[in-house]
């Protein structure tokens, strides 16, 4: 059996009422099982993205210092190749128009 703990979280009541619902719909057991799986799935969704998806997302979350360039940038190590990649994702490598185009995905 894995080591479980206790987390402690504080949640709208109106996300609460819907999570309930799901409970009453048979999706899942518990609030447990349900909230771990919804975890789970973040977690599978962040470690999904590649490289420069990340940096990009935590430099847009402030995560990153902002006076960063792109030679400063850890994790890329093919400046051509990230342009291309920017390029394909979204259309042009102007990044006022990309970072626009990552603020409205952001939740």
């Amino acid at each position: 059996m894995t080591e479980k703990v206790l987390v402690q979280a504080r949640l709208p009541a109106a996300l609460v009422r819907e999570l309930d619902e799901l409970l009453k719909e048979g999706y899942y057991r518990d609030r447990t099982e349900a909230i771990s799986d919804a975890i789970r799935r973040l977690i599978e969704t962040f470690s999904k993205r590649d490289r420069i998806s990340k940096t990009v997302r935590l430099y847009l979350m402030g995560k990153l210092p902002q006076d960063r360039t792109l030679d400063d940038a850890p994790t890329i190590e093919n400046i051509e190749e990230f342009r291309r990649v920017i390029i394909e994702l979204y259309g042009t490598d102007r990044v006022d128009e990309v970072l626009n185009k990552m603020r409205r995905r952001i939740p």
